[in-house]
């Protein structure tokens, strides 16, 4: 049964990952802990046309597309200067002016290092044009390309499409893409290409797309030297221009105007312009960085295998060590998957594993907790028949059982009560009368030494024995046996009157209290013991009750020296006792002075 309690957080936890509703936070998680950004390459830069551009110019449409035009010569004037690679994330599809668009064809031609953007509409296709059947998918329906003559101009081309996860942030960059039959590389992939002269980089060409590992945050990649890359600054001559010799430079809206912004996993609360988003594409490129995810499949085999490890850890092993094992688990997993990825490139969920593990401890420590107020409720139970409610309470919260076989010495007092001429009205009347009475009267003893913390040691037919200072140690232990004393005397006398016609009036205690060391504990076998005290101190206290007359509470000298300030007594002199050779001073306790 317990393994239930134990299932219930797997299987939770199981359910939240294959349902994907705590997406949103797994991924919120894996951004932070895996896109820490500020590892921008000194090899890219990126000219913003910002607003302090488009505020000196006019906005973006009076430029026409001699501006432009007019900063691809600018960046190409001098061979020392020259930019390696000059990528346009400007989209130029549709022909316009016609000087325009030769002055822009031109300078590019002229430039030989230009890549240019396309960009691919997608919708959904019902019919799949190949094998002539419906499918529904999402595909590529449009292709925008530049304008002809400006196509021709480019170095390379690629499209500048990036995927938009569910929650509007951009993880994943789009790999080639397909329309009518022609594979279209994108435009991060033909930059590097220009830049290396290689045509490596599988990972890029996967048409499923791949992860984006950001290496700068928003702004990083914009003016790397400090002055900021303003269109206008570096037009305008104050920006070093030397500064792009041999480097890979990025044209691109830098303006919200523009509406060329995303949120992405490394920037949630900041926009990233689409021109930087394609300056870490390009450097995760030349960086090599093919950043795999894992399976769902492996995630969730992962979540369940910590989950039943776990259980293992807490069913097998002592709470305090167990949990602290399942911390220290959690710990070793998050630094393992961050060593994972920084040597493997491999993103691991963050999110799961701490949770199934945090719902098994807070389970644990759950069934932990009922299971303790159980037993306590149970100790306090069985201890509670003879022991007044509060030591039992303590004992259960203690844990500090002192019931053991053996004894030791120890001061207490001892009280016996016996009910007077119960062997006459056990003859007289029936059975059921008889133990109907005796049950009345011991529930008077039982509590009158419970209220006044002591222990009921035992029944003996139609006596009880009460301990106080034992088994847990209790402060005025001796006045508290003499007040326990009175009120059964108390008790008795108002109990008498209130029995049947036939035994009303007939039947009284008589108590016996005495004080002194006595060897308490558990008397017995392993099997079979009892706690109880003996020794002479005991034995006296039963004689003493012999001495009692009915209602009456007498006590010996030892206790009338601890309590005569507080108790009124009458002085009874001395008697003999059965088996004691000397004679004995005895004292009638009458009720509480003041």
């Amino acid at each position: 049964m317990a393994w239930f309690w134990y299932a219930v957080p797997i299987m939770l936890t199981l359910l939240l990952q294959v349902s994907g509703v705590m997406n949103t936070a797994e991924n919120t998680l894996e951004d932070r802990f895996y896109q820490t950004g500020s590892r921008v390459s000194p090899e890219i830069y990126v000219i913003g046309i910002d607003e302090e551009s488009l505020a000196y110019y006019g906005t973006f449409h009076q430029w026409g597309r001699e501006k432009i035009a007019e900063m691809v010569r600018y960046l190409t004037r001098d061979e020392a200067s020259k930019p390696a690679v000059i990528a346009i994330d400007v989209g130029f599809y549709g022909q316009k002016e016609a000087d325009s668009d030769r002055e822009l064809a031109e300078a590019v031609r002229d430039a030989g290092n230009v890549v240019l953007v396309s960009a691919a509409a997608f919708g959904t296709v019902l019919r799949d044009e190949l094998n002539g059947t419906f499918s529904g998918k999402n595909q590529v329906i449009m292709f925008n390309e530049p304008f002809p003559a400006l196509k021709r101009a480019a170095r390379a081309i690629g499209h500048s499409n990036v995927q938009t996860d569910s929650d509007g942030l951009v993880r994943h960059a789009a790999g080639n893409l397909t329309f009518s039959g022609k594979t279209y590389p994108s435009f991060a992939y033909q930059i590097y290409s220009q830049y290396t002269g290689l045509r490596d980089r599988d990972f890029a060409k996967n048409d499923r797309g791949f992860y984006i590992r950001y290496a700068g945050r928003p702004h990083d990649y914009y003016g790397a030297v400090g002055a900021g890359c303003s269109f206008r600054k570096v037009l305008n001559g104050e920006y070093p221009s030397e500064a792009f010799a041999g480097k890979i430079v990025l044209i691109g809206a830098y303006a919200a105007g523009m509406q060329d912004q995303y949120f992405t996993s490394v920037s949630h609360g900041t926009p990233m312009y689409g021109v930087e988003i394609q300056a870490n594409i390009v450097q995760q490129l030349l960086d090599n960085a093919d950043v795999r995810e894992m399976a769902q499949d492996m995630r969730i085999f992962l979540t369940m295998s910590v989950g039943l490890l776990t259980a293992f850890c807490l069913l097998l092993f002592r709470s305090h060590v167990s949990i602290g094992l399942s911390a220290f688990g959690v710990i070793c997993y998050l630094l393992g998957i961050r060593i994972l990825y920084r040597e493997r490139m491999m993103v691991s969920p963050v999110l799961y594993v701490p949770l199934v593990v945090a719902l098994l401890v807070i389970g644990h420590i759950a069934v932990r907790y009922f299971a303790v107020h159980r037993e306590k409720k149970k100790m306090i139970a069985d201890y509670g028949r003879y022991l007044s409610p509060e030591i039992a309470a303590a004992i259960a919260d203690t844990g500090n059982v002192p019931f053991s076989l053996g004894g030791r010495r120890k001061d207490i007092a001892v009280l016996f009560v016996d009910i007077r001429n119960f062997t006459t009205l056990s003859e007289e009347f029936r059975p059921e009368k008889v133990v109907e009475m005796l049950n009345r009267y011991l529930g008077i003893t039982t509590d009158g030494i419970l209220r006044n913390k002591g222990t009921v040691d035992k029944f003996i037919g139609d006596a009880t024995m009460g301990l106080f200072n034992a088994p847990v140690d209790l402060e005025d232990y001796t006045y508290r046996a003499v007040c326990a004393g009175l009120y059964m005397a108390e008790q008795s006398e108002r109990l008498k009157n209130e029995l049947s016609d036939e035994m009303k009036g007939r039947v009284g205690f008589g108590i016996g209290i005495n004080c002194g060391e006595a060897i308490v504990g558990n008397i017995g076998t392993d099997f079979r013991m009892e706690y109880t005290a003996i020794g002479d101190t005991v034995n006296t206290a039963a004689r003493l009750e012999g001495q009692a007359g009915a209602g009456e509470v007498i006590i010996s000298r030892e206790v009338y020296d601890r309590v005569s300030s507080r108790i009124e007594c009458e002085d009874r002199g001395m008697v003999r006792l059965k088996g004691k050779t000397e004679a004995v001073h005895i004292y009638r306790a009458l009720r509480v002075k003041g």
